[in-house]
């Protein structure tokens, strides 16, 4: 599944210490917002409510996923797809956070010595390795069936669609969730639409390698199944004048949405395991 020959060179020391960095950041901060919103309200870079805090939680353990790949296997194949995916992620945040500023509790240590020097640091440094690393080509790629690529990039176009939307108009295009979302948080979940966005496009263009597609069928998975654990969990805990309302279309139609997400993953990582098994049977 994963390429360690010659023909796939292994990424700079000092990028690798950077993920290194993220994993510890990102894995902390989803265990915190997933495992205990309620701590994570009085420590976390804003005052976030219960259910924002498992949705943000569940966004960085999907995100915590490729990053940890990308540090036990630092190859330009599949890191440099995952480069990708840090940069849209923290280009996008840091955009976010520049136009609300005054959503941020500037009295808490996380603010300001986590969270603004980090989404400021990894976005440039992405571009810059993306930039170092552009000649860089893809180690033994595989050619997946015409139909996937066609529908990677029917995902790509919609999810991009979706979370741009989100962007312009948060509160609007996310109304039907089960529960109210305001414009920054609304913002910030765009994120986890486009990134994904990205990777599929960019391999629908261009194709990749199996570890490529199995990455980003976890990422799909995780970023699928465990939004909706963490809406379930945080339900459980809600009186009931704060619970989802079952009966509703837009709670359903949430559910759908990454449910479906999910599925695409399971699908991609099976096609991954296809195509490995059809190497190595070679």
């Amino acid at each position: 599944m994963f390429d360690i020959s010659e023909n796939n060179p292994r990424i700079p020391a000092f990028l690798r210490f950077v993920v290194l960095v993220e994993c510890g950041v990102v894995l902390a901060a989803a265990l915190l917002l997933f495992l205990f919103p309620d701590l994570a309200k009085t420590l976390w870079a804003w005052d976030i409510p219960p259910f924002n805090a498992r949705f943000v939680g569940a966004i960085y353990f999907a995100a915590y996923i490729p990053l940890v790949i990308f540090w036990f296997n630092p190859y330009w194949t599949p890191g440099r797809l995952i480069l990708w995916m840090i940069f849209v992620f923290t280009f996008l945040i840091m955009i976010v956070m520049i136009f609300h500023v005054d959503a941020f509790a500037w009295d808490r240590p996380a603010t300001y010595l986590v969270f603004w020097p980090l989404y400021f640091f990894l976005p440039v440094n992405s571009a810059v390795f993306l930039f170092l690393s552009r000649k860089v080509t893809i180690a033994n790629p595989v050619t997946m069936p015409s139909f996937w690529q066609m529908f990677l990039a029917f995902f790509a176009i919609f999810a991009a669609g979706y979370g741009i939307g989100i962007l312009i108009t948060p509160e609007t295009l996310t109304r039907f969730w089960p529960w109210s979302i305001d414009a920054f948080h609304g913002r910030i979940y765009a994120s986890a639409f486009i990134t994904p966005a990205i990777s599929a496009w960019i391999l629908s263009r261009r194709g990749g390698a199996r570890s490529e597609y199995f990455i980003f069928g976890l990422n799909l998975l995780t970023g699928g199944i465990l939004p909706i654990i963490g809406t379930l969990l945080t339900n459980i805990n809600m009186p009931p004048d704060r619970q989802i309302n079952f009966d509703a279309f837009g709670t359903w139609l949430f559910f759908l949405l990454f449910i479906v997400a999910g599925v695409l993953g399971v699908i991609q990582i099976t096609l991954a395991f296809h195509k490995s098994n059809q190497m190595e049977m070679k």
